[in-house]
């Protein structure tokens, strides 16, 4: 998975959890705070894993999914 299409992802996933009302078009959420949840859970991936050193793939990856989600 691309880390445009992961960033995608984590967004959508907390679009759906903070939905504040589900309607038959769709749902209503706050993006602004869909957007932060992600960029938070992000910041834990990449500080829980103390072995991962700058430069290295998944570092990089999660650093690029990071990126992705702030251009939503």
């Amino acid at each position: 998975m691309t880390a445009t299409e992961k960033a995608t992802e984590l967004f959508n996933k907390y679009c759906y959890a903070i939905r504040t009302e589900e309607t038959d078009s769709g749902y209503f959420t706050n993006v602004i705070y869909a957007k932060e949840c992600a960029l938070i859970a992000v910041d834990e991936i990449l500080s829980a894993n103390h072995i991962w050193y700058k430069g290295t793939i998944p570092y990089n990856y999660w650093m690029e999914v990071k990126q992705e989600i702030e251009k939503l």
